[in-house]
């Protein structure tokens, strides 16, 4: 597994436009998987509410970085790998940063993650948006940019374990998520594995034939 370097989400970055790019790159894969049902083939990347959305995402999370938990706190982290740009896929080779030093050293950006204070609104028949009793922060993405695969193995139990290591830094006790169940349930499989439990499944009702699952963690 290769060694990941995790940073925080930067508007400068083109951290906006990368959330949005591991989102569509994921179309063509999850279809060779029969797991079209879990997105459908829009993409996200080409509309200008997603666009929006997400770059408001990225600038609260700026804003709020090294601030304590609050109704509006909002953390956006990206994952990346280094390697020497002439031993990279040239499709790679284009989607990575400046060079680290004078050597040919780049990293390659293959998968981000966003936390927030609030749960999803469609899992509030599960878990509600905030719980004083029992606080939580909510994984509402993480997703790795499937052209970078070949090198990017890895990166989303990275990220998991960042959230983690946050979390306790927080003085939070729990983390809690939600995912798609369709297809075998595979990807609440993959959650399993990661360390979360399911603690319950919605829809077709709340979220128009989409079939989740809430989970949760206490790192």
């Amino acid at each position: 597994m290769p060694a990941f370097h995790i940073r925080p989400g930067s508007v400068a970055a083109g951290d906006t436009k990368r959330l949005l790019d591991n989102f569509d790159s994921q179309l063509p894969w999850l279809a060779t998987k029969g797991s079209e049902g879990q997105w459908g083939s829009t993409r996200r990347g080409d509309r200008e509410e997603k666009q929006e959305e997400y770059r408001a995402k990225v600038e609260r999370s700026e804003i709020y970085a090294d601030q304590p938990l609050s109704q509006d706190w909002i953390r956006t982290y990206i994952a990346e790998v280094e390697a020497l740009a002439e031993d990279l896929d040239p499709e790679i080779r284009k989607l990575a940063s400046t060079e680290v030093d004078g050597r040919g050293l780049v990293r390659v950006p293959v998968a981000g993650m966003v936390l927030e204070t609030k749960s999803a609104d469609y899992v509030r028949s599960i878990l509600p948006e905030r719980d004083e009793k029992d606080p939580f922060v909510y994984l509402h993405y993480l997703l790795s940019d499937r052209r970078t695969s070949s090198i990017g193995k890895g990166a989303g139990a990275a990220l998991i374990a960042h959230a983690k290591a946050e979390l306790r830094k927080l003085g939070v006790e729990r983390m809690c998520c939600d995912c798609w169940r369709g297809n075998d349930r595979r990807l609440v499989r993959y959650y399993e594995g990661q360390g979360f439990k399911a603690i319950g499944d919605f829809g077709p009702e709340e979220t128009d034939n989409w079939l989740g699952t809430v989970l949760e963690m206490r790192p």
